[in-house]
C-alpha cells in the first residue's frame, strides 16, 4: 500500500529498492497523489493496481481514476480514498464515511503513517513513499495481510 508518491515533485522516480519488492501476484493499493501518469503506468505494469486520484494528480489521472473505490479481496471489503482538508483527525473523518461498507480503509493526503482499528474497521495511511517534509517520518509504505478471517497492516520505512 502506498500513497503520496509525488513523482517528480518530491522525488525523481519511484525508488528501485521499493519496486524490487513487488511481485507480479501482489495487489498494489495507491491512495492518490501519483502526480504523473507515468507512475501509475509503472505500478500497473508490475502487479494488479487499485488506485484513486489525489488532489495533486494530473488531469489524465483524474479522468481515469475514481475519487473513492471499494474492492473485495479474500472476502474483505477494502475502501480506498485520498482524503482532503486538514490532516487533523483525517482517519476518524473518513471512518464515519466508510465504516459501514469496509473492513479496511486505506487513505493518504496527510503523509503521516496511521494504523488503527476502530470497531471492526482497520484505518490505514501508509504515509508517503517520498517522505514527509514537515514531520519526522521517513519514506514509508504499508503491507496489508489477509489470513483466514483476520486482516492487519504494517508500516515500513524505506531505507
Amino acid at each position: 500500500m502506498l500513497s503520496d508518491t509525488h513523482v517528480p515533485e518530491r522525488m525523481a522516480k519511484l525508488p528501485q529498492k521499493f519496486l524490487d519488492q513487488i511481485k507480479s501476484d501482489d495487489i498494489i493499493f495507491h491512495a492518490g497523489d501519483f502526480v504523473r501518469w507515468e507512475v501509475f503506468q509503472k505500478l500497473k505494469s508490475l502487479a494488479t493496481l487499485h488506485a484513486v486520484f489525489g488532489n495533486m494528480d494530473d488531469t489524465k489521472l483524474r479522468k481515469l481514476l475514481p475519487q473513492k473505490k471499494v474492492v473485495e479481496v479474500r472476502g474483505k471489503k477494502i475502501g480506498l480514498c485520498h482524503g482532503s482538508g486538514s490532516p487533523f483527525k483525517l482517519g476518524e473523518r473518513l471512518y464515519r464515511e466508510f465504516h459501514e461498507t469496509c473492513d479496511v480503509l486505506i487513505f493518504g493526503h496527510s503523509h503521516v503513517p496511521y494504523n488503527r482499528k476502530i470497531d471492526h474497521t482497520l484505518l490505514f495511511n501508509p504515509g508517503s513513499l517520498s517522505g514527509n517534509m514537515i514531520s519526522p517520518f521517513a519514506a514509508t509504505y504499508g503491507i496489508l495481510t489477509i489470513e483466514l478471517n483476520d486482516v492487519w497492516a504494517e508500516i515500513f520505512e524505506l531505507e
